[in-house]
């Protein structure tokens, strides 16, 4: 994903990880960005058992989407071969989702500030690839998957029958989206 960090809107591609427990920036993208950081001395253990030195962290780092949304975020700035990552924090203080549908592939969505969640395609099942420019079209979500199945009854919630009732809905709500013209 494409955003513009710090003050200067420097850019930078970043890979959202929805397993990441941190946000990341490489130490040469963060001096890039002129980002302060303050001062940290810890050894990050990654899944693969290889260990990165975290030795900073610039707060309330203010970053603009594609959509030129601007957000502030926290980043651990990383020394070595790291990709910058935007992970689980980022995705939790900004109510943003990675939605996937076999009809639509995988949806980057998150709520705009007048209420609306807006959808941006960022991998379609027609075309191999992950999409790395900024989308041509928008689309504003009905409902969410993730909403319907707050609606399930509790205790039966992982049956097999509303698992299948879950997964049609949210079919049928991202193929009847409209698609809104970003031009």
């Amino acid at each position: 994903m494409q955003v513009y960090l710090g003050e200067e809107g420097h850019e930078i591609m970043a890979l959202v990880d929805t397993g990441s427990e941190l946000n990341i920036i490489t130490e040469d993208s963060a001096i890039k960005a002129g980002l302060t950081t303050i001062f940290l001395n810890i050894n990050l253990r990654g899944i693969g058992g290889h260990c990165t030195s975290i030795f900073g962290l610039a707060d309330f780092t203010p970053i603009t989407l594609v959509t030129g949304e601007e957000i502030n975020i926290h980043l651990f700035v990383a020394r070595g071969a790291v990709h910058t990552v935007l992970g689980r924090p980022f995705l939790a203080d900004n109510n943003i989702r990675l939605d996937f549908s076999q009809q639509k592939g995988e949806i980057f969505s998150y709520i705009e500030p007048d209420g609306r969640r807006l959808c941006l395609p960022i991998c379609s099942p027609q075309k191999v690839g992950w999409r790395e420019e900024p989308p041509a079209g928008m689309e504003t979500c009905a409902v969410s998957q993730l909403e319907y199945w707050k609606e399930l009854p509790k205790e039966n919630e992982s049956s097999p029958k509303n698992q299948e009732k879950f997964e049609e809905n949210s079919h049928q709500v991202l193929d009847s989206e409209e698609v809104k013209d970003s031009k």
